[in-house]
């Protein structure tokens, strides 16, 4: 499939109207926040193919995007707090075991795909990189410790954070150089948008 930067723009501006049309409908606080994180989600799209062209200084796209969607991931853990209505130390102890598991991933995801290259990206990248996909992985363990403690209410949220993980992380293997392909592009696409799709149905369904 030919993923156009307009095709993208297209579904990042699809999904961003489906936030708001849900965030109105359920009128909670974690659903505004939700359709914040979308919002934030799509201009990080548009970083990322180019727009808009005042930011043409920054000349890595995956470090303006990055820095964007980081603000996404730390909107839906906020709208996960909320619409848990349980206080954050409250859900801290639950927390741990499943933060376990992507930190452990994202440590492999380290391994592979950048220490055992000859031909690696400067190091700051790699650090920058490295904190982002663990700021994913944080996401996606508040997801499944939501889930948990909510009687399966979030378990959307948890597919939707554990897709937009495997998202990211072939998203930054490509960047590593360690993967390529249309079919990347392909993977990418075809998990980041049922992630943000169980992302916002989550809120709204729970």
């Amino acid at each position: 499939m030919q993923w156009t930067k307009q095709l993208k723009m297209m579904i990042s501006g699809v999904l961003t109207v489906l936030s708001l049309v849900l965030a109105l409908q359920a009128r909670r606080p974690s659903c505004w926040v939700a359709a914040l994180a979308m919002a934030v989600s799509s201009v990080g799209d548009g970083l990322l193919a180019g727009h808009p062209k005042c930011f043409a200084s920054v000349r890595n796209k995956l470090t303006k995007g990055g820095i964007v969607f980081l603000a996404a991931h730390i909107l839906y853990i906020t709208a996960l707090v909320l619409a848990t209505g349980q206080r954050v130390e409250t859900l801290l102890p639950h927390f741990w075991g499943p933060f376990a598991v992507f930190a452990g991933l994202t440590a492999l995801h380290s391994v592979l795909y950048f220490f055992m290259k000859h031909d690696r990206p400067p190091l700051a990248f790699f650090a920058a990189a490295f904190c982002y996909l663990l700021t994913v992985g944080v996401h996606g363990a508040a997801a499944f410790c939501a889930a948990a403690q909510a009687d399966g209410n979030f378990v959307l949220n948890a597919i939707g954070a554990a897709l937009f993980f495997l998202s990211d992380a072939s998203l930054l293997a490509r960047k590593y150089g360690a993967i390529s392909g249309e079919c990347v592009t392909d993977f990418i696409w075809l998990t980041y948008i049922p992630a943000q799709l169980c992302l916002l149905l989550g809120f709204y369904l729970a």
